[in-house]
């Protein structure tokens, strides 16, 4: 391969115009998810983040300082002053969902977030970590340029063609967390013999719903466990095939869906499948939001 095909390839990957359909459909619901985890924060607030919190404000002063990022720095060290700073969390999620001043509302998702998230690391998931991975690269999408109250007071009702480095950024997160997740179960024998997908099931804290016994079955506790593999493998790499991108990416929502009967994994799934809506095709993304707008 020749330099210039090398760097015509990376450009056209990159920076080939694309309607903004997927980042739009990927704003409404992860502004979704970010707005309904925003809202199940307050009841933790007094015993997990408040002045006489499990750990409290003054402990956590004296550990961390000034070594992490937090505008908490700024505010008074009282439960109030989280509390504020939870209520302008909340805003510029309502700000991010419909997509009013939409730069503006997701920077400060991003920075009010990761604020509240250093208050407390001890209490996060990996769902966390995805958020913030996720709302720190939507900073520099067009997911506010249609179907937002920045597109109607603009008087824009179409999809324009937007510069899709953002997307593609979100798009190689996404792959990598499960390409990633792969590599990490192989190196556990219970990913290879195939027992893995037996142990959660009874773990009575992340259990929401528990097969019938007919599915616990060691056959079926195979299947379950190298189709997770399988399937999780096809996400990070396959999904990269155009022909194959809808059958995969419906693959993964199913996977997400199952787990999330089965499962109590707070909104990790909901979250992987807004990342898996950036994979759809731009337009038939852009004929269901045309749809959905119209119905409205």
């Amino acid at each position: 391969m020749h330099w210039s095909q090398f760097t015509d390839a990376w450009f056209g990957f990159f920076h080939a115009p694309e309607s903004c359909a997927p980042q739009v459909l990927f704003r409404l619901m992860f502004g979704s998810l970010m707005l309904l985890n925003a809202v199940l924060l307050f009841p933790l607030v007094t015993d997990m983040f408040g002045s006489h919190a499990m750990w409290n404000i003054a402990a956590w002063q004296r550990q961390q300082g000034r070594t992490r990022m937090s505008l908490l720095h700024l505010l008074p060290p009282t439960t109030g002053g989280f509390r504020i700073l939870l209520v302008i969390h909340v805003l510029a999620c309502v700000g991010f969902l419909i997509g009013w001043q939409f730069r503006v509302s997701a920077v400060v998702v991003f920075v009010t977030l990761v604020s509240v998230h250093h208050r407390n690391t001890f209490i996060l998931s990996s769902g966390d970590t995805v958020l913030r991975l996720m709302s720190f690269l939507a900073m520099f999408s067009s997911a506010g340029e249609a179907f937002s109250a920045d597109a109607a007071v603009a008087g824009t009702t179409e999809f324009p063609a937007v510069d899709p480095w953002p997307l593609r950024l979100m798009q190689i997160l996404i792959s990598i967390i499960y390409v990633r997740t792969v590599w990490w179960k192989l190196r556990g024998k219970m990913w290879w013999n195939g027992t893995a997908a037996w142990y959660p099931v009874w773990v009575d804290t992340y259990l929401r719903h528990r097969p019938p016994r007919w599915m616990l079955r060691p056959f079926f506790i195979r299947m379950a466990t190298w189709g997770t593999l399988l399937a999780e493998l096809s996400l990070g790499t396959l999904i990269w095939i155009h022909e194959l991108r809808p059958y995969i990416v419906l693959s993964g929502i199913v996977m997400h869906l199952v787990f999330e009967v089965v499962m109590n994994l707070q909104l990790f799934g909901w979250i992987m499948i807004a990342g898996l809506l950036l994979f759809l095709p731009p337009e038939s993304t852009s004929r269901s939001l045309e749809w959905l707008a119209a119905w409205v």
